[in-house]
Order: structure tokens, then C-alpha cells, then sequence
């Protein structure tokens, strides 16, 4: 099926339908949105100890309250929402979900109970589910093949500027004004956002960047599943994504009752320098979006490469920084470690929707992100708080050091699976590319 005015070059087309400061305005709001989500995902790692002591928690109900009742009705929407947003309008999905988790973020803090703080974060997860999928998908058609990984590495610069900012709102509202009000300050900016990005984004053409050529069928969800179940690229990503997000997100989650716990820092300590520490993710992922940018141009298979290697370096960068006495050693291991984890999520995310056809985009996004979520907000902090309270009479507060180190095995890992992966990254594009005949034959 073809798309009636395009020609065979989508880069032309997205020139003569949308200009580049469209595009760009565009892909601000869409980073500004995932930004408000990461920020509102990290204001709780933040205020973990204070929850923890208010309510009496052992850490592993904090690992269960940090990630896994988000996590469970994400994974459970992201399918239904993601299938949606391939075949309807994904501006209003976006903009709904929006609303939903900045609402429930600020009403985490009218919380008086910790069945209550579950109900609220379950909240978010709601809203959550509609945002990466459509967001990845719009950037699909906004942008180019060739554009793309640039584009998602700007994108990409969202995690860890949401990070840096959850740290900063967190650390400094919970230290001098209690952690409720870190909450009411994290979920109000997104109501603002909500309707900034629904009264200025229009919905563009489907396979817009993708050219003439491209397929633009509307599949069912059965060949939409088969035809992702063998694209090995596609599952060598969801690999690489799954173990980035078990190390990198867990890492995050932990670190500030790591550094309280073993080096005895302040909240206003940690949010100060560790929310500024973690800015250097922005630079990272602009990094690796512009070497995968130059160094790919002649080898498709360097763009899952570059992002291998960056996961694969973070392993001895978090084994340093969690063995390390010496507070300069600590704070230069965690720079290289942020500057590399602003690499993979925004690099492999790139390929998601290059090996995906177009009205598979939104699902295949969704799978990407949920093995993500499933171990980096699920699996991951709960199963380092089930092993801080099975260590702990043993190593007492340095207990959480030898249960972080499952961060360190996970980049590990995840990096050589995914470098493995480069064999199979040309063809998957061809075969992605082809027309409706080819794919179906």
C-alpha cells in the first residue's frame, strides 16, 4: 500500500510537509514530556528513606513501592495503549496519560498510608503507559531514517535530565520541606505541558519520512507479533534495553540510601551534587547520538555497536564507584558512569522503529520499553531491596553495596549481547524497508 503524494525520499517529504522548526518544536515537547516522566519516576527513589521511616517499611516493600506496582500496570496497558497508537491519533493519547501521572504524582503526597503511596504510584504506571510508544512513533514520522538517531538522542537527553531533576526537586523539598511536598512540586508542570502539547502538535502522516516506498499496511496483531517475534535485531534491542535498564535504572533507584547509608550524606547534600552530577547524562546521550550519526553513515551495524560498548563500559565504572573509599575516586567513577549511561536507551530506541514497518512502530516500541521497565523499575529494585534485608544482619548498612553489584553483572551482560547482535542489524533494515509483496511473500 502506498502512501499517495510521497516520493521514494522521506527526507524530501518531511522538507515539503514539515518544516524544521515544526520539527524541532515538536521534538522538545515530546523530550520536555519524557523529561516530567523520569522526573516523576525519580522524585520517589529520592525521598525512599523518609517513606521508609514514616511508615515503618522494610526495603523490600520500598523495592515493591518503587517500581514493581508502577511496573505491573504498565507492562499491562503499554500492549493495548501501544496497538491503539498505531492505528488512531496519538496526540490526545499522549496528552491524556500526561495529565493522568502528573495528577497522581502530586497526589502521592496527600498519601497517609503506604497502601495509599501503592495506589498512587499504580497511578502513574496508568499514565505512564501511554507515553513512549506514541512519542518513539511520531519521531518515526517526523524524522528520517538517517535523522533519527540524532533525533532520539536529543530525545534521549530526557531520562537524565528528568533524573538530575527529580534528584534536585527531591532532595531539596524533602530536606526542608518535608517529601509530600516533593510530589506536589514534581506533578504539577506536566497539567501545563499537557495542553502546550495538545493545542500545538498536528498528527502527521503516517510513513511521512519513510517515503513512497514505504509500507504503510495496517497489520493485525498477529502478523504485527510474528513479524517482530523474528526480527532478531528487534529482539537483540529488547535484550540490550532489558539489561541497561536492570543495571542503569536500579542503579538510580538505590543510589541515594547507598550514598546515606555508606557514605552518610544529607538529602541536600545528594541533591545538590548528585543532581548536578547527573546533568552529564544530556551531554552523553548528544555524544552518542553524534558518533552513531558519523560513524554509521557506510555501516548500519555500528548503530547498535556504539551502545553495546557504552553498557558494556559502565560495568567497571559502577564496581569502582560502589567499592571506593575515597569520595574524589566515588565522584569521578559516577561522572563516567552518568556520561555513559546517557548512551544505549536513546541509541537502541533509534533502531526500534528503522527494523519496525510503519504501523508496527507504536508496538514495537512498547516491547522495547516494557523489557525495560519490567527489570529496571520492576524486577531490579525489588530484588536489591529483598537482598539489603537478607544481607543486612550480616553487613548491616554497607549491605546495600554487595546487592548493587547485580548492576554491575547486568551491564555486563547486556553489553556483549548486544554487540553480538551488529551481525544481523543490515538485513533487518532491508527487510523493513521492503514493500508489502516482499514482506508478505
Amino acid at each position: 500500500m502506498e502512501a499517495k503524494g510521497l516520493t521514494d525520499s522521506g527526507d524530501a517529504n518531511v522538507r515539503r510537509e514539515i518544516s524544521p522548526a515544526r520539527r524541532g518544536w515538536v521534538l522538545a515537547l515530546l523530550t520536555a514530556i519524557w523529561t516530567l516522566s523520569y522526573m516523576d519516576r525519580s522524585v520517589f527513589g529520592v525521598v525512599i528513606q523518609p517513606i521508609k521511616k514514616e511508615f515503618v517499611l522494610s526495603d523490600t516493600m520500598m523495592g515493591l513501592m518503587t517500581g514493581f506496582g508502577f511496573t505491573l500496570i504498565y507492562l499491562i496497558l503499554s500492549l493495548p495503549v501501544s496497538r491503539f497508537a498505531d492505528r488512531k491519533s496519538r496526540v490526545p493519547i499522549l496528552t491524556a496519560g500526561l495529565v493522568v501521572w502528573s495528577a497522581m504524582t502530586a497526589l502521592g503526597g496527600v498519601a497517609r498510608s503506604a497502601l495509599q503511596v501503592l495506589v498512587y504510584r499504580t497511578g502513574v504506571g496508568v499514565g505512564e503507559s501511554t507515553s513512549l510508544s506514541p512519542a518513539m512513533s511520531l519521531i518515526g514520522d517526523y524524522f528520517p531514517k538517517e535523522k533519527r538517531a540524532m533525533a532520539t538522542s536529543i530525545f534521549g537527553i530526557a531520562p537524565n535530565l528528568g533524573l538530575a531533576l527529580g534528584i534536585m526537586v527531591g532532595g531539596f523539598m524533602a530536606h526542608y520541606y518535608g517529601w509530600r511536598s516533593a510530589f506536589y512540586v514534581a506533578g504539577i508542570p506536566g497539567l501545563i505541558v499537557a495542553a502546550i502539547f495538545y493545542l500545538t502538535v498536528k498528527e502527521p502522516t503516517r510513513g511521512l519520512a519513510d517515503g513512497r516506498l514505504a509500507d504503510t499496511t495496517d497489520y493485525s496483531l498477529g502478523d504485527t507479533s510474528r513479524y517482530l517475534a523474528k526480527n532478531k535485531t528487534f529482539l537483540i534491542l529488547m535484550w540490550g534495553q532489558a539489561m541497561f535498564s536492570l543495571s542503569g535504572i536500579s542503579f538510580g533507584i538505590w543510589n541515594v540510601p547507598f550514598l546515606i547509608r555508606v557514605h552518610h550524606l544529607n538529602m541536600a547534600q545528594i541533591g545538590g551534587w548528585l543532581g548536578t552530577v547527573s546533568l552529564l547524562g544530556v551531554p552523553g546521550a548528544l555524544l552518542g547520538g553524534f558518533i552513531t550519526t558519523i560513524v554509521s553513515r557506510q555501516n548500519d551495524r555500528l548503530k547498535i555497536i556504539v551502545p553495546g560498548l557504552a553498557l558494556l563500559l559502565m560495568a567497571p565504572a559502577i564496581f569502582i564507584y560502589l567499592f571506593t573509599s575515597s569520595m574524589p575516586v566515588l565522584w569521578a567513577s559516577l561522572i563516567a558512569l552518568i556520561i555513559l549511561m546517557g548512551m544505549p536507551t536513546p541509541l537502541l530506541a533509534a533502531l526500534v522503529p528503522t527494523v519496525a514497518k510503519v504501523r508496527m512502530r507504536a508496538l514495537g516500541t512498547a516491547l522495547y520499553f516494557m523489557a525495560g521497565n519490567l527489570f529496571g523499575w520492576g524486577l531490579g529494585p525489588l530484588f536489591i531491596g529483598m537482598m539489603n534485608d537478607a544481607f543486612g544482619p550480616t553487613f548491616g548498612q554497607l549491605a546495600i553495596r554487595y546487592s548493587m553489584l547485580i548492576t554491575v553483572a547486568a551491564a555486563l551482560v547486556g553489553g556483549l549481547g548486544t554487540m553480538w547482535g551488529a551481525r544481523y542489524v543490515e538485513g533487518d533494515i532491508k527487510t523493513a524497508a521492503a514493500r508489502v509483496e516482499a514482506a508478505t511473500a
